[in-house]
């Protein structure tokens, strides 16, 4: 490998081969900036969906325990005390979903925005404001507005993983239920 190298070292024109070995860092700075917050965006994405899915998997289940609610009621009291908690557990659920799918704007940053990079603060522009301002400003003014929105977006993704951990737990709870449930129909 080490061979190859030296080869194409030789083979580049000198000016390429300033560049490929000294690139500048803020070039590199702004390089890795981008990738993290396209990596964050992707967890958003990723909690996003399974969300989703917890929604729809409880959904099918909860349709079939309640299909049958009249008939579990008759069954007894320890019945109504298990759909009692399927209800609080779908609850919690759904109000753990709702606060997993729900951003939420972080107060604690200090640092100004440039306002490059969020969607509602290029909104508020007039575009050909927006055009001037990016293209006047240095690359590492970019970069630090990128790096502000990983931050935010780094306290989003810590709020929507907490709530989707609390919904999960909630959806466990609601499947462990069903399963007492069909146990103790076999009774």
């Amino acid at each position: 490998m080490l061979i190859l190298y030296r080869f194409m070292e030789n083979q580049l024109p000198p000016v390429l081969q300033e560049y490929i070995t000294h690139r500048p860092q803020k070039e590199l700075q702004a390089d890795h900036a981008w990738k993290l917050y396209s990596s964050l965006q992707e967890m958003i994405r990723f909690a996003d969906y399974k969300v989703y899915l917890l929604y729809m998997i409880a959904g099918v289940v909860l349709s079939l325990v309640f299909s049958e609610f009249k008939d579990l009621l008759a069954l007894g009291l320890a019945f109504k005390i298990l759909i009692a908690l399927l209800v609080a557990s779908s609850g919690f659920l759904i109000l753990y979903s709702m606060k997993t799918m729900m951003p939420r704007a972080s107060t604690k940053h200090i640092m100004k925005s440039q306002k490059l990079i969020y969607f509602l603060d290029i909104a508020s522009q007039e575009d050909h404001e927006f055009v001037q301002h990016f293209l006047e400003l240095p690359t590492s003014s970019i970069t630090e507005d990128v790096l502000v929105q990983i931050a935010i977006l780094s306290d989003i993704l810590k709020q929507k993983f907490y709530y989707l951990n609390k919904a999960m737990l909630s959806f466990y709870g609601i499947l462990f239920i069903v399963l007492l449930i069909q146990i103790f129909k076999l009774f």
